[in-house]
């Protein structure tokens, strides 16, 4: 279990150096980064100087930009993600002919959030956009919720920082019973979601989205959608 309340803020503070240059396109200017990150001078500097001398970060004049450390490191993930996504690419495709809406290929990225790691835009009008590459918290959305109810773990770590609503735990027994998860607005105004989970030698590692209007897929299409998906896509859905 990830104890979230023993974090080390010197780590914090690097990651989130290196998240917002990689937010800015990769390279950034010393005093916009000075700005966005709030941190002190001396603070940022002794940061900067670390992942520097490491290779994590290279400096530019007055930029700084990502390090080919980075590259080296995030290797073994890229190649574990391109994995998942041509698993569950023949799942994504065939919701999304189901649907007709924009449909979702996500992973867990830490106990708060998940990582869309690939979409299929519907074809219908009012589309909803693809958020390729994007993040999400796990408490309000379809797909979050999936991994929530499925990794016990998980749930005693945001049970554990309170960050896990007495409500949620009741909703995610039903998810593990149904089979599927709900987002009815509660995400986003006037937007609904389902989400499925999908199984790798018998885990959860990953889930399946679909999104729409509220008004073009009320929550009796979205349960028929995932009734329909879960008898139809069992191969596809359990590897």
């Amino acid at each position: 279990m990830i104890n979230e309340n023993k974090g080390i803020q010197s780590v914090e503070r690097a990651m989130m150096i290196l998240e917002t240059i990689a937010a800015a396109g990769g390279e950034i200017r010393l005093v916009d980064l000075a700005a966005q990150s709030g941190l002190h001078k001396s603070t940022l500097h002794g940061l900067l100087n670390t992942l520097a001398t490491m290779g994590y970060i290279a400096r530019r004049g007055t930029h700084y930009a990502l390090g080919l450390r980075l590259r080296e490191i995030a290797q073994p993930l890229n190649d574990a993600d391109a994995l998942l996504r041509e698993a569950f690419a023949p799942a994504l495709r065939s919701l999304a002919e189901r649907s007709g809406e924009t449909c979702f290929l996500a992973a867990p990225c830490g106990t708060r959030e998940y990582l869309y790691m690939d979409a299929l835009e519907g074809s219908g009008n009012l589309r909803v956009a693809s958020p390729r590459g994007r993040r999400a918290g796990l408490t309000t959305s379809a797909i979050g919720k999936i991994f929530l109810a499925f990794d016990e773990d998980l749930r005693r770590s945001l049970r554990r920082a309170d960050l896990l609503p007495a409500e949620l735990e009741i909703e995610l027994e039903g998810i593990v019973t149904h089979g599927y998860a709900l987002d009815l607005e509660e995400a986003e105004p006037g937007l609904n979601c389902v989400a499925l989970p999908l199984r790798l030698q018998g885990r959860v590692v990953a889930a399946l989205g679909v999104a729409a209007p509220a008004s073009r897929l009320p929550k009796t299409a979205l349960c028929k959608l995932a009734n329909h998906a879960m008898r139809e896509m069992f191969d596809m859905l359990k590897l």
